[in-house]
């Protein structure tokens, strides 16, 4: 959400992923044979759902971005002529209708159907699309929207310690016995931390856990002779070490866990549901 993803693109995704491991179940079976019916059946995704992922693989149909509520509206504003002036600037607008003149809140229908005006200004003023002028009105400070913006080399760096982890961590679940898969292991203190005390714990790692990995860098260097890298029986291996800190406890709730303490706290309407 923080990269201004929403729902059914990383649904569309998650797909590509699913038919992925399909495809290499399939594959594993040794009959050298793959079928997208066999995709459709494992995955719980429909054969046009998996022509369509294949398709997007091959380059054949490229995955169209699907733009969130926010976007929606910001390309509107630039494109309607309705909310544009005469050389496609545009146009600032009230937040609510005046003598027939353009608002945001028509913005809003037009672009986002039923979505509250007020929450779809709030958060494109929050992300610093949008800015309101000295006379009480709004205008576009940019056309796209792009919360919190990572660039793609975090990004990137993001999903290879991400596959690296899961991938250790999928294989401890599956092996078959005490003793065997790979090393993973977790220290964690009995009580909580101060921040003074979370302060000289991270100093502490900073130093010794560098020098250890200093020090693992030296066994592979002089341990580990150089291989093709396309040599059969040959792996990728190294170690990742991660300090964690739960700065938010609530962020491990679960949903129910979270709806049951909104109750608590938020008001409800006559059916018992939470506000809109």
């Amino acid at each position: 959400m923080s990269q201004g993803i929403g729902h059914q693109e990383f649904s569309e995704a998650a797909k590509e992923v699913y038919v992925e491991i399909a495809l290499r179940e399939q594959l594993s079976r040794g009959t050298g044979k793959t079928n997208k019916s066999g995709v459709a059946v494992a995955t719980g995704l429909t054969r046009k759902e998996v022509s369509a992922v294949i398709s997007r693989a091959l380059g054949e149909e490229p995955q169209k971005r699907t733009l969130s509520r926010p976007a929606r509206v910001l390309s509107g504003w630039h494109s309607d002529p309705a909310f544009t002036g005469p050389y496609g600037f545009p146009l600032e607008i009230a937040y609510e209708d005046k003598a027939g003149q353009p608002s945001f809140v028509d913005l809003v229908k037009t672009y986002s159907g039923d979505q509250s005006p007020k929450q779809i200004l709030e958060e494109l003023l929050r992300a610093g699309a949008v800015v309101e002028t000295e006379e009480n009105t709004y205008k576009p400070a940019r056309r796209d929207f792009e919360p919190d913006r990572l660039s793609p080399e975090l990004i990137g760096r993001f999903g290879d310690v991400t596959f690296d982890l899961l991938t250790t961590l999928s294989s401890n679940v599956r092996k078959e016995g005490v003793g065997q898969g790979i090393f993973d292991r977790r220290v964690l203190s009995d009580n909580k931390l101060s921040r003074d005390e979370l302060v000289r714990f991270e100093a502490y790692l900073k130093d010794r856990g560098q020098m250890f990995l200093e020090e693992v860098d030296n066994w592979l260097s002089n341990a580990v002779t150089y291989k093709e890298p396309q040599s059969e029986g040959v792996f990728d291996s190294g170690l990742t070490m991660i300090h964690f800190t739960t700065y938010n406890p609530e962020e491990k709730f679960t949903l129910s866990e979270l709806l049951e303490q909104l109750s608590s706290s938020t008001s409800r309407n006559n059916e018992g549901d939470l506000e809109d």
